[in-house]
């Protein structure tokens, strides 16, 4: 692929993320604000500027996968049952294999791959657990399930500020790096 053809590859990926925003919120900034969050959690963590921009982009993309799941699968109100979690459950498998098709995005496809791991090994696709998970997919967790609470949800309203600080703090060793809920908080409380 070109660079040329790269970067148009790029800008259809950028602007599909906002649109599958859009059909599960109000807006179509989530994934842009999760980047922005991510980048600054990532920046007070220390990490190299290489990996911050790894998780900048990651982080905007990291729903890009849903492409593949129904509307009514992203928009259902109440629990989904066993056939929509396997439709769910594959968008990070998705997402990751669609941003390898780019020689610019290939290397952010583990970090989406690995965004719905959870800390106590719990999440998908892989199981992994505590440090196997790379950090940038353990700051986007967190970030994600914080912008993702904080607002509104054609199924749901939005939780306030409060209740998703508690929430993240009860998942503390369980779903989230206990470094990087600390860190992010710190942030969110500015």
């Amino acid at each position: 692929m070109s660079s040329q053809s790269d970067g148009k590859w790029i800008q259809f990926l950028i602007n599909l993320s906002m649109d599958i925003d859009g059909r599960v919120s109000n807006s179509n900034k989530h994934s842009t604000q999760v980047a922005q969050w991510s980048r600054s959690t990532a920046r007070c963590l220390a990490l190299p500027e290489e990996d911050v921009n790894r998780l900048y982009w990651a982080a905007l993309l990291h729903d890009i996968g849903k492409v593949g799941v129904p509307n009514d699968v992203l928009t259902k109100r109440g629990p989904l049952n066993e056939r929509e979690w396997v439709m769910m459950k594959l968008h990070p498998t998705v997402g990751a294999n669609i941003v390898k098709s780019s020689i610019t995005l290939a290397h952010i496809a583990p970090v989406i791959y690995a965004h719905q791991e959870k800390y106590d090994g719990s999440g998908y696709p892989e199981g992994l657990e505590g440090e196997a998970i790379p950090l940038e997919a353990r700051i986007l967790a967190v970030v994600d399930a914080y912008d993702a609470m904080t607002n509104d949800r054609v199924y749901r309203c939005a939780r306030s500020h409060e209740d998703a600080v508690q929430e993240l703090k009860s998942q503390v060793g369980q779903h989230f790096d206990p470094c990087v809920v600390d860190t992010f908080l710190e942030i969110v409380a500015t």
